[in-house]
């Protein structure tokens, strides 16, 4: 053989290990997802369309799709309670958090690239139960995504 035939041997498997370590990773991402739960691309996130109401701590625990190549620090948002009228003339939104406080990750830490995590929002009311009724939704600017400094190595053991 020569020389050539040998470095394009390597190359070839060089590329082949790489599509292998790729397909593997993004599949332990999409494990994650449940078949029933859909995600709103947001650009460098994707926001569950499931959500849970917290009595005891009076927040919202949204489930949050990191879309970027960084790792995710802090997320600040905007949560907004939807009201039907009763005319059917449209709906009406409340904001519902202070959006100047920001989310404190719950499962998932860190927010790792390509991973689910479960992100909590403190409300300004007291949930009642006609607020429990009601439908959120959760509104991020990408300005108020915020990324670590330093990237910690992943294990794929750490990937809920």
């Amino acid at each position: 053989m020569t020389n050539n035939a040998i470095i394009k041997i390597y190359i070839f498997l060089f590329i082949l290990i790489f599509w292998l370590v790729l397909a593997l990773y993004v599949e332990l991402a999409i494990a994650q997802e449940d078949e029933n739960e859909k995600f709103a691309n947001a650009g460098l996130i994707s926001i569950s369309n499931k959500y849970n109401l917290s009595e005891k701590t009076n927040t919202i625990i949204f489930r949050i799709k990191n879309n970027t190549t960084r790792t995710i620090k802090q997320i600040y948002g905007w949560i907004y309670i939807h009201k039907q009228n009763p005319e059917d003339k449209g709906n009406s939104f409340t904001l519902a958090n202070n959006p100047h406080r920001g989310g404190n990750i719950i499962k998932g830490q860190p927010h790792s690239p390509g991973t689910i995590s479960e992100w909590s929002f403190p409300l300004l009311n007291r949930l009642s139960k006609e607020s429990q009724q009601m439908k959120y939704s959760l509104r991020v600017h990408p300005r108020s995504i915020f990324f670590s400094r330093l990237e910690e190595k992943v294990n794929n053991e750490n990937i809920e």
